[in-house]
């Protein structure tokens, strides 16, 4: 009997090496089994389950700023990478209108996760965009002046570079990524929480309403979304005191006498009309009488006005209950790339907006865990 135990053991435990073996050549040799290791360390990483294992395995990141040219002037980015290696994919990534500062610390977090999964991650900066509650078309172009840079870099493998945004920022990269000066050159776009096209975004702002096919639900947007389009739509009004009366009341939250905001100019009105909310019907023809020159820089940076042109894999993902995008616009992305083909889309809940959230019980943490996985393998394959 204890020889037989003895025999067994020794089996089992040349077996138990065996399979260890057999996973460690897995996990380190092949594409599949490094990008899985990757994927599951970043989630944890980004997640914050109170466990980061990614740390212990891989070399710590350098965090630059850098300064690169442009047609509106010198840009100001972070790259985050690792130090001494070369040919690295590498990701350009905008946060857009979003007030997280570049030492914010879950842009910190996932600038160092993804130099730690392999890639030279740059931050692109837009001071107006972040700091003043602004959409700037020219934030485009600047896009593509900043992956023209990064492509340069000497450390950066120019074939596996790729661009990633946050809310409206997501939107941006999709613009620019359809450019004509980058378009093959991008190979993919991963896209958080976008939105598909700006009209439908600020008609549903104005409604107080997402839609989606032939259905339409209750929706209200948060005080970051209110203050981007406010921005946007007050600048509008060509007369200087009924633009200040409307800063004050929608903006900084001054409540003005009785009566003030009742013999506005015709534009200014219709600002109000949709600042304060209106039936859906009507917040269509509230955008149309909007000034021509607004509608076009609306459609400027849509990306429905610019899909044909985009050649890279795209990455959708979006919070269902998202109050600063509706989850219906990147669903009417996601069905005009299926004509397409070469994306993948995923909704998720353990997200407040673009920002990670991992309450809940660990049935439900799993399953988003597992979601986000899934999402960003297709991501990090291209880093390993």
């Amino acid at each position: 009997m204890k020889r037989f135990l003895v025999k067994w053991t020794r089996r089992f435990a040349l077996s138990l090496l065996t399979f260890i073996g057999v996973l460690a050549v897995f996990l380190l040799l092949t594409p599949q089994g490094r990008a899985g290791y990757h994927t599951a360390f970043f989630v944890l990483q980004v997640l914050d389950l109170g466990i980061r294992p990614q740390s212990w395995f891989t070399t710590d990141p350098v965090r630059e700023e850098v300064t690169y040219t442009r047609a509106s002037g010198d840009g100001v980015a972070d790259i985050y990478r690792v130090p001494g290696k070369t040919g690295q994919a590498a990701v350009l990534i905008f946060l857009g209108a979003n007030a997280a500062g570049r030492d914010d610390k879950d842009v910190v977090n996932l600038g160092e996760s993804l130099a730690r999964a392999g890639f030279a991650t740059m931050f692109h900066w837009s001071p107006t965009m972040a700091l003043k509650h602004n959409i700037d078309p020219a934030e485009v172009d600047n896009l593509v002046h900043a992956f023209l840079y990064l492509r340069s870099r000497g450390f950066v493998d120019q074939k596996r570079v790729g661009m990633g945004g946050f809310c409206v920022g997501a939107s941006f990269a999709l613009v620019a990524a359809a450019d004509p000066r980058i378009r093959d050159d991008v190979v993919f776009v991963n896209a958080f929480g976008p939105y598909f096209d700006a009209s439908d975004l600020l008609v549903q702002v104005a409604s107080r309403s997402s839609f989606y096919e032939d259905s339409r639900e209750p929706w209200e947007p948060d005080r970051l979304t209110m203050l981007v389009l406010g921005n946007e739509l007050i600048e509008t009004v060509e007369d200087p005191p009924a633009r200040e009366t409307l800063y004050r009341h929608y903006l900084v939250g001054q409540q003005e006498e009785p009566g003030s905001l009742d013999h506005l100019p015709a534009n200014a009105r219709t600002v109000r009309r949709i600042m304060d909310g209106s039936t859906f019907p009507e917040a269509e023809d509230l955008y149309r009488s909007l000034p021509e020159t607004f509608r076009s820089d609306m459609q400027t940076i849509s990306p429905s006005a610019h899909v044909e042109d985009l050649r890279a894999r795209v990455m959708l993902m979006h919070t269902q209950g998202d109050r600063l995008i509706p989850v219906a616009e990147s669903r009417r992305m996601a069905d005009w790339l299926e004509t397409r083909g070469d994306y993948h889309y995923t909704e998720v809940l353990a997200f407040d907006h673009v920002r990670p959230d991992s309450t809940g019980d660990l049935w439900f943490i799993g399953k988003e865990a597992l979601k986000l996985y899934r999402h960003m393998y297709g991501i990090i394959r291209e880093a390993v």
